[in-house]
């Protein structure tokens, strides 16, 4: 009687230890993609962050150059000349850029 109970006992060891190893893979294979899907989400939150910083950094850009306009007369003439602008007595020379072939 003593045998039986030993295997017994034995058997239901090997069970439990079954059921808990099932049980952990199972949690495994059941936050696997969730984990996947939380490293994606992450990624993207840096790509997209990324472009928010670029953003906000030429908007603070333009906001100086806006400044600009308002308050500084050269840097107003300077943009003026770069998109071709001249005073009736300037004359703008268009030079090719040299490509360095001879």
């Amino acid at each position: 009687m003593q045998q039986t109970e030993k295997y017994w006992n034995l058997i239901n060891r090997i069970v439990l230890v079954a059921i808990v190893i099932m049980a952990g893979v199972g949690v495994v294979l059941a936050f696997t993609p969730k984990v996947k899907q939380l490293q994606e989400y992450q990624s993207r939150h840096d790509v997209l962050q990324q472009r928010i910083d670029e953003t906000e950094a030429y908007e603070l850009e333009l906001k100086e150059k806006q400044r600009r306009f308002s308050v500084d007369p050269e840097f107003v003439e300077k943009v003026a000349h770069e998109v071709g602008y001249a005073r009736t007595n300037e004359t703008i020379f268009h030079f090719p850029e040299e490509s360095g072939n001879f």
